[in-house]
């Protein structure tokens, strides 16, 4: 494996900052293209890896040229899309290499046609001791910028290769705020699957804390959409109340999505035996006939929801060109 400094000097927080002044001055002049959405809530278990690797398999398939990247030590993507020790599974160590000795952000490989991965893993570990270190060294600095600057150095690794895809999906670990942080800072749009459990809606309301203090750094970032997941497809009333529980906790602030990931446990277990998701499994020939009806109802769901979250986005863009 690859070896990485644990330790970031003033020159690269420097370029951090240039980087980050970069950014809002593209913002300020409106040449900053939206396309980086960030999958995140406060709390693990809601289907966070499931969506953010189903639906960059979604936009891929409609010939987008996608990024996967996976902020989190577990490394589950690998897992969703069957690539768990092949030589596209780096155990997220081209990840802390840019982060931690600034070396460009470099895709491990393509994953599916059109889709590229910078997997996550166990070298996240250090970046996450390093996020903490940098934090702490700015709570003693009196420099406003400096204080801030911490949270951009996935956004300076991130802004140097946007221009190479059309989409770049963040799977962010749920515990931990520095990267969560790093994420929302370098994102501009955000994705929160969430349950109908209590949990998963404070979670929901965790992310929403993070994203004010994140928009120091990141004024275009918004708050795309709620994602409704593991639901029953058949409760209609329970659907409909928990969407009325989620915009209440939103408070107008973003949208639940229609569309809803349902629950089809032998499903979930399948795909993650093949290393697939929903949507290429569904021609699969180990299926019995119930399972392959069931999977093709939960491969309709990410299709659908693909493309709502694209007509979001596009919803987000017209409604802010129209303010500015």
């Amino acid at each position: 494996m690859p070896q990485y400094s644990t330790q970031l000097g003033l020159v690269e927080l420097d370029t951090v900052k240039a980087a980050l002044r970069r950014r809002l001055q593209l913002m300020a002049e409106q040449l900053h293209t939206r396309k980086v959405f960030v999958i995140v809530n406060g709390k693990g278990g809601v289907g966070k890896s499931s969506l953010s690797a189903a639906t960059a398999v979604a936009l891929s398939m409609l010939g987008l040229r996608v990024l996967l990247m996976e902020m989190d030590e577990q490394g589950n993507n690998c897992e969703d899309l069957g690539i768990t020790g092949s030589a596209l599974d780096d155990d997220g160590y081209a990840q802390a290499a840019a982060i931690l000795d600034g070396k460009p952000l470099t895709p491990t490989g393509e994953a599916r046609p059109n889709l590229w991965v910078v997997p996550g893993g166990s070298a996240l570990e250090d970046v996450v001791e390093e996020l903490y270190c940098q934090r702490r060294l700015a709570r003693r600095s009196d420099d406003p910028e400096d204080q801030l600057a911490w949270m951009g150095m996935y956004a300076a690794a991130v802004e140097a290769i946007r221009d190479d895809f059309d989409v770049i999906i963040l799977d962010v670990a749920p515990g931990s705020e520095p990267l969560q942080l790093q994420a929302l800072v370098a994102g501009d749009m955000i994705l929160i699957p969430s349950k109908s459990d209590p949990s998963s809606r404070k979670g929901l309301r965790t992310v929403a804390a993070r994203y004010a203090k994140a928009r120091s750094l990141n004024p275009l970032l918004r708050l795309l959409g709620v994602v409704v997941f593991a639901t029953n497809s058949s409760a209609t009333r329970v659907q409909a109340t928990i969407k009325r529980h989620l915009r209440a906790d939103l408070n107008g602030a973003a949208r639940v999505l229609d569309q809803v990931i349902r629950h089809v446990e032998s499903a979930a277990v399948a795909c993650r035996t093949h290393g697939k998701v929903p949507q290429e499994m569904v021609s699969s020939s180990d299926l019995d006939l119930a399972l392959r009806t069931s999977m093709r109802a939960l491969a309709g769901d990410y299709q659908s929801l693909a493309m709502e979250v694209l007509q979001a986005k596009t919803d987000l863009d017209r409604e802010e060109q129209h303010t500015t």
